[in-house]
């Protein structure tokens, strides 16, 4: 194998983050992972990472830390951890996020980094119906894609104007043993609660967080690897979803066939914005057959679960192994 890479990732105690870490460790590189306090770090030394106390949002020691690494990754999510947004927030959470990224790409600019990458999300694209979507589709943001989605062109004309060799990931609804998948979704069908919005006949574009993992890896070993561009970069873009794009109401179905449940029932948009807001509704109704080719024709990216057919029992068992 080659040297191994001095890694910073801000974003690593979260969901991509903690199984992005793992993947990275496994593959034998150094990881530094920022975290907002002591007991956030304390949850990276615990994953086998190495800490450094810091925010994207203030100037701070983390600035002059990223000097000595190779690549930075930025996977923050704007907003607090179980606090579900609302749609009153996306300007704040837009601007939130956007100079959180912006900071990261000025460190990597100042610091002499060889490149980074930044984790937005494929509800950025917005609804799209039966038609597929790419990397060049354009943007029109929806639900959670509000806070990142209107971002883009903005922080690419950034990161190309410093010379700054980035890579953007657009990962679709990552699944796996965490997050709103361990969290919220398995308890509402534990307790009957799971329901399909609409008519359920809606696209969405999944991927399994091991999966997901990986092509971060490689996206790494990519930049960490090449010769420096003799010309000025121009950020690359990725879709990370697996093959084969569900309905809603299929993707429920799947889930309950693997906890031996019933599929649920359906309740209406109007009901769904009344129970669980706006940002949610729109998200999980969103329309979007997203595709993968790029990631793996030029990652090399190979999937492990290429639908949640094969994915969702394993990320089940796996979660019930912990109980």
């Amino acid at each position: 194998m080659a040297v191994p890479l001095n890694i910073f990732i801000a974003g690593g105690a979260g969901f991509i983050g903690r199984h992005l870490v793992k993947a990275l460790l496994a593959r034998g590189h150094e990881v530094y992972g920022l975290a907002k306090d002591r007991m956030r770090g304390k949850v990276l030394e615990e994953l086998g990472c190495r800490s450094i106390i810091g925010n994207l949002l203030t100037n701070g020691p983390w600035e002059r830390a990223i000097e000595k690494f190779d690549v930075a990754i930025g996977c923050t999510m704007p907003g607090r951890r179980g606090q579900p947004p609302t749609m009153k927030q996306v300007p704040d959470l837009l601007k939130s996020h956007t100079d959180a990224c912006s900071n990261l790409i000025l460190a990597v600019h100042e610091g002499m980094l060889k490149g980074l990458i930044l984790t937005l999300g494929v509800l950025s694209y917005g609804d799209h119906g039966e038609e597929w979507v790419d990397e060049d589709t354009p943007r029109e943001p929806i639900g959670y894609g509000r806070f990142s989605g209107p971002a883009v062109h903005t922080l690419a004309h950034l990161a190309e104007s410093k010379r700054v060799k980035a890579t953007f990931m657009f990962p679709g609804w990552a699944y796996g043993n965490g997050s709103w998948f361990k969290d919220m979704l398995l308890p509402a069908f534990e307790q009957g609660q799971a329901r399909v919005v609409g008519s359920g006949e809606n696209y969405m574009s999944f991927v399994h967080v091991e999966d997901l993992a990986e092509a971060y890896v490689l996206a790494v070993e990519e930049i960490g690897y090449s010769p420096p561009p003799e010309e000025r970069p121009v950020p690359q873009m990725f879709n990370l979803v697996d093959d084969q794009p569900t309905t809603q109401k299929e993707w429920l179905s799947v889930v309950a066939r693997a906890l031996a449940k019933p599929t649920p029932p359906s309740i209406s948009v109007a009901e769904s914005v009344q129970q669980a807001g706006e940002l949610w509704t729109e998200s999980v109704t969103c329309s979007l057959r997203v595709k993968n080719e790029r990631a793996k024709s030029m990652l090399g990216w190979t999937l492990k679960y290429p639908t949640v057919h094969a994915g969702v029992p394993v990320a089940v068992g796996a979660i019930r192994k912990e109980r």
